[in-house]
């Protein structure tokens, strides 16, 4: 049997609820101890959202909250997921995250997006209709910033004169790259500049199989590029003894994660259920669903967004002990390995 090989990673959108009864202090911390349980277990990566002005995510400078993770670990890689580089000077962009390669020892993974919630460009007076042309310049930028050019820029929204930094990422010529998209026709243009793609389907389509167009977009891109690139896919995920149980116990939290989503297609508990955008059940049951990901795009990284709705502490740590332990074991059987890092 040929085995494929998957890097399980984390992802948290950091989303804030009062009535849990933990300050924004407690969470911060909480999320912080969630990580360091999962470098023991192995996993290969975290990445945190950024967001501005509201609750439904706290943590507005992300290289900020990495660099506090990075001195809670040793070896487990980071990153934001995504920073929404429209709202940012570039030079900041790309002198804020070569620090942070630095100062975690070349542990970064660096998404960038172009943003997608409307109060977000209307607290930065950033016209939306403009996001791509803005992205484009800033992304251009940062990224001869970090590989340490001289740079003279004359675009439409950014002008430098021979600006450089003066720190450089560890990593060379930077670290790597994902952007992040909600459709296919930008899936394109990534795959043919030869990123990585990233994508949290629960966000981007109404049923898992709506990726396939999205996924044979970048891969039509990427044609002719001789970049080796990866594909990243993100989904909420719990684990419990059977879908019955894991319906009853993440009820609540996926109940408080959906409706604190804004502009976002209003769904019934019931076709997130049936739309196939969530791991849900026992460990065999999200062993299945992985699989048949992993057979409709082929990714070589999978996000788990475990810790949504603020669950607590332990019900997190218990969930990762399963991907680690269960799921793992049952994909082994189907050719599939989750490649953890060795402990």
């Amino acid at each position: 049997m040929v085995e494929e090989k998957i890097k399980p990673e984390l992802f948290w959108v950091m989303d804030y609820y009062s009535e849990s009864g933990l300050t924004k202090k407690d969470y911060y911390e909480q999320v912080a101890k969630e990580v360091e349980f999962a470098e023991k277990l192995g996993f290969r990566g975290v990445w945190i959202a950024e967001h501005h002005f509201i609750d439904y995510g706290i943590v507005p400078s992300a290289p900020i909250y990495l660099s506090y993770l990075a001195t809670r670990t040793k070896s487990i890689r980071i990153g934001p997921a995504v920073s929404t580089i429209v709202f940012r000077n570039p030079v900041q962009v790309a002198e804020d995250y070569s620090l942070l390669d630095t100062l975690s020892n070349g542990r970064l993974n660096l998404a960038m997006g172009s943003g997608y919630l409307k109060h977000e460009f209307a607290g930065f007076n950033i016209p939306q209709e403009a996001k791509r042309e803005i992205f484009d310049e800033a992304l251009e930028i940062i990224l001869r910033l970090m590989k340490g050019e001289k740079v003279n820029f004359h675009g439409k929204y950014f002008k430098y004169e021979n600006i450089g930094i003066n720190v450089l990422p560890i990593q060379k010529p930077h670290p790597p790259i994902w952007i992040a998209v909600l459709r296919a026709e930008a899936a394109y243009h990534v795959g043919k500049k030869g990123f990585n793609l990233m994508m949290i389907p629960y966000a981007t389509v109404d049923r898992i199989e709506d990726i396939v167009p999205v996924i044979n977009s970048y891969r039509e891109g990427i044609k002719g590029s001789n970049a080796s690139t990866e594909i990243s896919l993100a989904f909420h995920t719990h684990i419990s003894k059977s879908f019955h149980d894991a319906v009853e116990e993440s009820k609540e939290y996926l109940h408080r994660y959906v409706f604190s989503r804004l502009y976002a297609k209003r769904r019934t508990l019931d076709e997130l259920y049936n739309s196939g955008l969530l791991l849900l059940g026992s460990p065999d049951d999200v062993a299945n669903q992985i699989y048949k990901i992993w057979k409709l795009s082929g990714l070589n990284r999978i996000m788990f967004l475990v810790d949504y709705g603020m669950k607590p502490f332990t019900l997190v740590t218990d969930i990762l002990t399963n991907i680690r332990e269960k799921v793992a074991k049952s994909l082994e059987t189907k050719g599939l390995i989750l490649d953890f890092e060795d402990k």
